[in-house]
Parts: C-alpha cells; structure tokens; sequence
C-alpha cells in the first residue's frame, strides 16, 4: 500500500508528519528495550549540547522550536541525573550556561549507538547516491520553509 493510501496524505507535510512519528514512535521503543536512561527529547538537547559546547536555556528553546519551560524541565532532568551541569555566563552573570556532562556524554554514546542501528536500518534499501538526493532534497525543503 502506498503511503498516500495509507495515511490519506495528499501533501508533503503530511507524509513527511507521519515518516517523523514512526520514527519517534521506534526510537522510544528501542531506547526503552536498550536500557537508554534518556527520552528521545533529551537525547535531542544533549546533541545540541554535546554539538556546540554549551547554551542558555533560550537558544535550546529556539532551536527545539519548544518553549523555554518544556526545556528547562527536561534540562532539570538531565540534571537531577547528572547528565548536565550549569555554570554563570562570564559575560553576564545573570545567564547559566547549560553543558553536557561526562556521564551525559555516556548516555548521549548509548542513545546514538540505538538511533544509528535504526538510521541503518531505515536507509538499507537506498544507494548513498539515493541517500545523498535525500538529504539534499531535505535542505531544499528546510530552505523553503525558513525563507
């Protein structure tokens, strides 16, 4: 059955919603059997983290597209297990710098080695030739949508 069949989808945003849920839906799933001590949110925020070295609780917001009070509850989280630390922004001392800790890097490895088993075996039937056309046509489309 083709996926406009499947889920009455006749637009681009509306396959694309559905492709995004299952794969969320099958990164919980397997998070949960590997023993990942992270929801699929968190590990999102500590890739952030991990990628640029440490942020403020309002440029974790916006690049999420969450608000600040969704963040900083998983951000607690990540606290209260240590996976995060905070410290005073040199600059200005009013502002906390949210970084990921060592054993937030552990759990970050853990996660990654799940969602890697799961992006083999989303990608196995494409060529990299395919692969590649995919994820130039998925920049094509974030452009569009952001201009």
């Amino acid at each position: 059955m083709s996926l406009r069949n499947k889920f009455s989808c006749e637009t681009l945003g509306c396959k694309m919603g559905f492709i995004v849920k299952e794969i969320f839906r099958t990164l919980v799933n397997e998070f949960d059997k590997a023993n990942v001590k992270l929801t699929v949110e968190q590990y999102f925020l500590l890739n952030m983290l991990n990628c640029e070295g440490g942020l403020i609780l309002k440029e974790l917001a916006e690049i999420v597209s969450v608000d600040k009070s969704s963040v900083l509850r998983q951000i607690n989280s990540l606290e209260e297990h240590q996976f995060v630390a905070r410290a005073t922004d040199p600059e200005d001392k009013r502002r906390k710098i949210i970084y990921i800790t060592p054993p937030g890097t552990e759990a970050l490895d853990e996660a990654r080695e799940v969602d890697l088993k799961i992006d083999r075996k989303i990608s196995r039937s494409l060529s990299d030739k395919e692969l590649q056309t995919f994820e130039d046509v998925l920049e094509n489309l974030h452009k569009s949508i952001t201009e």
